[in-house]
């Protein structure tokens, strides 16, 4: 295959992959973080500061600010605020940035297949499995930072492993020195330091990287050392100075260094992260048949076994900590990142059975091959995702997710003037230009929860009123408040009110 027809084939996964990103982009109303995020790049856009957002008052919030919160990830939320300067606040327009970089992501696939296995017939079939990803493409579809994290996290890993691994070819005789003298490219290298960077600023889970390269260079350290090598490898020399730079920055640098370690648990069992790598799969043992088999066709066919050893610790030692030592609620969110690895993997497994079945049935002819390949293609992805009665494009009331733009809507529609709401204010994009008081549930660093007392403060206070809470915001709720609400409030039932999510009213 030709660079030229490589090129349009990618050209037409990329239309493709970024066309099911799309469509219908407004379908599901925003949900958890994404209030965070809209409320704080509208804030943005509108003040020049991280500040969130009140749809509600149609002004900066005084009562929701956290800075930590606001500030977070503002390398990605700075290009939602641009948008918000030449196109309306909608939920479509706020993830059109995700979308886009979903779409640098199937290139970035794509690229770092080649680079790993020499193949762009690998690097097609990674890009075209991150068209169809179940997770590519919720994730992509969602106003979250993680979309940018993953083609960032991939290119500081793809520029890491050449680095390390890709001889300096150029002119300088200084960088060629350094290459023969260190096994250092530095070219790539800077190329990897920016890039993490960049990561970092996107999200704190690229710190995950230290113990990544940690893992590599020690594996590397031991394979050189049973070689006959001694401990003179640059693996070893690279691994004592990344081990003594750690004992530094954690002495010299505490504040720093707790911002990350803080975020570590010894030991969790956290062990529904595997769950959410192999979900994209048409089965699970399928995934690690082709996992394991793309590992072994890189070393054992391709002779490629330090690309092999970097891909598959690539996706082991992030979910290996995920399961084990990240101190957070479990979500697909957070290994997200690490999937582009699994992609990559599958790829490479599905080419290697191509080869297999091309070898043993002797296919010659191109409509043969593409038959098979199609095949492949075809029966690997979790296409039955797409047929469920709730998804990324079609959700019902039956759904995880309540829908709140109708559950606002209606409140918008029935409330009084002389109306208090609980719920989360977060929400308030919902409930614009409302001009009602709120009484705020908080988050999770919340160390108070609504009592009984205060809603009975609340009820004297304002004759009428509404409670709004998901499923989720009973951790906000003191216990025994479920059953005070069914006996003193009003349950709300209509056809907008559906879902994982309760409204009650009082003095209607």
């Amino acid at each position: 295959m030709k660079w030229k027809q490589t090129l349009q084939i990618l050209a037409m996964i990329i239309v493709f992959g970024t066309g099911l990103r799309l469509y219908n982009l407004d379908n599901n109303s925003f949900v958890s973080d994404e209030f965070l995020d809209m409320n704080s790049s509208y804030g943005y856009a509108q003040t020049g500061e991280w500040r969130a957002w009140d749809f509600n008052f149609g002004k900066a919030s005084k009562v929701n600010q956290n800075v930590a919160r606001d500030e977070r990830a503002t390398i990605y939320k700075w290009q939602v605020a641009q948008l918000f300067h030449i196109l309306s606040p909608t939920e479509t327009n706020a993830r059109l940035v995700s979308v886009l970089w979903g779409a640098v992501s199937l290139v970035v696939i794509f690229w770092s297949a080649f680079v790993f296995t020499k193949r762009r017939e690998i690097g097609l079939i990674a890009s075209f499995l991150f068209a169809v990803s179940l997770s590519g493409i919720i994730f992509d579809r969602t106003l979250r930072m993680y979309t940018m994290f993953l083609p960032m996290y991939l290119l500081t890993s793809t520029f890491a492993f050449l680095a390390l691994e890709k001889a300096y070819t150029g002119k300088m005789k200084v960088l060629r020195s350094l290459w023969e003298k260190f096994g250092m490219n530095i070219c790539y290298a800077v190329l990897a330091g920016i890039f993490l960077v960049l990561s970092l600023l996107t999200h704190q889970l690229a710190g995950t990287f230290v113990f990544f390269i940690g893992a590599y260079l020690a594996v590397r350290a031991f394979q050189e050392f049973t070689y006959g090598k001694g401990l003179h490898s640059k693996y070893f020399i690279l691994f004592a100075i990344g081990t003594l730079a750690l004992i530094i920055v954690a002495t010299f640098f505490p504040k720093f260094f707790r911002s990350y370690a803080a975020g570590l648990i010894f030991f969790d069992n956290n062990y529904g992260y595997v769950k959410y790598i192999l979900r994209e799969y048409y089965h699970p043992l399928l995934g690690v048949i082709l996992l394991s088999f793309g590992s072994w066709w890189l070393v054992k066919r391709e002779n490629l076994s330090k690309e092999s050893l970097w891909l598959t610790l690539s996706l082991l030692a992030p979910l290996a900590m995920a399961i084990w030592l990240w101190r957070r609620n479990m979500g697909a969110q957070y290994i997200y990142f690490a999937e582009s690895f699994a992609v990559i993997l599958t790829a490479i497994g599905i080419f290697g059975i191509w080869m297999l079945i091309r070898e043993k049935f002797a296919l010659t002819t191109k409509i043969q091959l593409l038959v098979v390949l199609g095949f492949l293609l075809l029966l690997t992805p979790n296409f039955g995702y797409f047929l469920e009665k709730n998804n990324t494009y079609h959700e019902t009331s039956s759904g995880d997710n309540p829908n709140y733009r109708k559950v606002f809507a209606y409140f918008k529609k029935n409330h009084l003037a002389s109306d208090v709401l609980v719920t989360r204010n977060m929400r308030n994009y919902y409930f614009a230009d409302a001009k009602v008081p709120v009484y705020d549930l908080g988050d999770e660093i919340s160390r108070t929860k609504l009592s009984q007392g205060e809603v009975e403060k609340l009820m004297a206070e304002y004759k009428t009123g509404w409670i709004i809470l998901s499923d989720n915001d009973y951790d906000y709720v003191a216990k025994g408040m479920k059953e005070y609400f069914a006996k003193n409030l009003t349950l709300v039932s209509n056809d907008q009110v559906r879902g994982a999510i309760d409204v009650y009213t009082w003095g209607r």
